[in-house]
């Protein structure tokens, strides 16, 4: 049950990335085309691009590349270890990851809150808030740091595929 949440809200998290991924491409084109055909570009594509479209381009795709073991590792010398040092090194990994994105998670949903509670806003040509792009930072976070935990127990388990093979083969969708 626990598996299947976390993957829909994974996939959820996923769409929104590339909804915003599709989202930048465009505002970016339209506004180069405004700015070298019309001299006239699109006021606050800048701010929007960085403070939310960015955000969640990075943030909300965490979870599901680890589900999909698309994040990239170095395995030189783990590869080399016997198969118990390599679950007890995945266990130790797993969960100081989740320990930093743990805390990134905390410390976005906290600077969240306090912005929009200060009602603070972006200066500059076009003012959009901030408090909810440290939102979008802080969700994709706890659902990164959600499946770092489920991955370590599984790991722990010697279920991990990442622990147990390190092949093409290992790999699951």
């Amino acid at each position: 049950m626990v598996r299947r949440v976390l993957a829909a809200v994974e996939n959820l998290f996923g769409w929104f990335g590339l909804l915003a991924l599709a989202s930048l491409m465009l505002l970016v084109t339209a506004d180069s085309g405004g700015r070298y055909l019309f001299s006239e570009p699109i006021s606050g594509v800048y701010e929007v691009s960085e403070l939310y479209l960015m955000v969640a381009i990075v943030f909300l795709g965490f979870a599901q590349t680890q589900r999909r073991r698309g994040h990239v590792r170095v395995e030189m010398v783990l590869e080399k270890l016997p198969l118990p040092v390599r679950r007890v090194l995945e266990v130790l990994y797993l969960l100081a990851a989740a320990f930093v994105f743990g805390c990134i998670a905390y410390m976005a949903f906290r600077s969240g809150y306090n912005n929009i509670a200060a009602g603070r806003w972006t200066t500059g040509v076009f003012s959009i808030p901030t408090g909810p792009s440290w939102l979008i930072a802080a969700f994709g976070a706890s659902v990164f740091t959600l499946r770092l935990l489920l991955d370590a127990f599984d790991a722990a388990r010697g279920h991990s595929m990442a622990a147990v093979s390190h092949t093409p083969e290992g790999i699951q969708s």
